[in-house]
């Protein structure tokens, strides 16, 4: 069974890497790149104002390396068919999970080390100690991260949700008490726990799991779960067949139809206005990056980062509205209207263009919030509003004919 993981495993990368063109593009590692230059920037600012042996500093650290262990899920790639084809192995299910396990350990471990590196800073500042010990966290956060992957694996099997929660719980705490010990007392004793954590989870789970039958139900949906979040991340660069929108009647926003006249000219105007209003896939997306934008703005107090940020946002969001231009290409009906091509490029600039003035409006009241100099303020407002005009007479045409050839 550990060779045929092997061999989904190959057939579920070779997909990822067809989708993983689409989604390191050129414009989404200009806009990392920025993105991470300029946080990078403003946190070393905030480094240096802070006090030697920061009090609040390694509560800091304990909250964001414990939100940071929750970073990836035990990817069994089980599917539909498995619960009759796959089940008469299910004795020989152990050696499958185990290869998943070794499998998922990858990505959280290397988020990890570079979230992990990022933290480091703040760990000096607030206890002294040198960037050495990094080592001795490192290794702590691994081996916690193994524990929860085998609590991962122990819930597929059919137990209690009561059982689960317990131990999540002792996962949880244990996990606290050894990166605070790490912090407060000595990197090596974290390190410790975290070993006698996984020996202990081990030992006890895999004696457990000989008494129980595996969840077929539960570990199919889980994976399903899983990769639904993978493809709604995809879904932001390109489509996906795997996933799909949901669309709502929504009468509540009609009115903001009402400035459109129902003429010939207005055509792909209203279509692409009432998709945009009715669906989650677009409306969802332009929701999202404003108010993770928004929330950005609102605490930054420096004027080069909040004009990167809210730059850089503002063209995320009309790069990520263009592909609307191809929303109903594959309806039989839109091809049977009298409607010249250049209409639909017209009204997709139109829709972009006022989405992105309202988005610009938006970040324009948090940066003035946000600023503690006006002038500054009024700088990164009208550096927004030239962005949003240069956008949609220049580069969304440009987009749109090369999406044509």
């Amino acid at each position: 069974m550990s060779g045929f993981f092997g061999i989904r495993l190959a057939r579920h990368l070779k997909k990822m890497m067809k989708y993983m063109r689409y989604v390191f593009n050129d414009h989404f590692i200009l806009v990392c790149v920025f993105l991470l230059g300029g946080l990078g920037f403003y946190y070393s600012q905030v480094l240096k104002t802070l006090p030697e042996n920061f009090v609040w500093g390694r509560p800091i650290v304990i909250v964001f390396w414990l939100v940071l262990l929750q970073i990836g899920r035990i990817a069994t790639l089980a599917q539909e068919a498995d619960k009759v084809f796959i089940l008469p192995k299910e004795p020989e299910m152990n050696h499958y999970l185990n290869r998943a396990m070794r499998y998922s350990i990858w990505l959280p471990l290397i988020a990890l080390i570079l979230l992990g590196g990022m933290s480091m800073p703040l760990v000096v500042v607030s206890t002294g100690w040198a960037f050495s010990t990094f080592f001795y966290f490192i290794v702590m956060l691994g081996l916690l991260k193994i524990s929860h992957l085998r609590l991962q694996k122990y819930e597929l099997y059919q137990i209690s949700t009561k059982e689960a929660q317990l131990w999540f719980a002792i996962w949880l705490i244990t996990s606290g008490v050894a990166i605070a010990l790490s912090l407060y007392v000595l990197p090596l004793a974290g390190l410790l726990i975290g070993l006698v954590q996984v020996m202990l989870f081990f030992f006890v789970m895999n004696k457990k799991e000989t008494a129980v039958s595996l969840d077929w139900e539960q570990m199919v949906q889980k994976e399903k779960n899983r990769m639904h979040r993978i493809y709604q991340f995809i879904h932001l660069f390109t489509d996906v067949p795997e996933i799909s929108s949901s669309v709502k009647r929504r009468k509540f926003l009609d009115p903001l139809l009402s400035n459109i006249k129902k003429t010939s000219q207005n055509t792909y105007l209203y279509l692409y206005a009432r998709s945009l209003l009715r669906g989650s896939e677009y409306s969802g997306l332009f929701i999202r990056l404003v108010l993770v934008g928004g929330v950005i703005l609102f605490f930054l107090k420096e004027f080069w980062i909040s004009l990167g940020v809210s730059v850089l946002f503002i063209y995320l969001i009309g790069f990520q509205l263009i592909p609307i231009y191809t929303q109903f290409d594959y309806m039989v009906m839109t091809h049977l209207y009298p409607v010249p091509n250049e209409q639909k490029k017209q009204a997709v600039s139109k829709l972009v263009t006022v989405l992105l003035l309202a988005a610009a409006i938006l970040f324009s009241v948090f940066v003035l919030i946000a600023l503690p100099d006006s002038k500054e303020g009024l700088l990164v407002v009208g550096a927004l509003f030239v962005e949003v005009i240069l956008f949609a007479k220049f580069y969304v045409p440009y987009r749109l004919k090369k999406m044509e050839v």
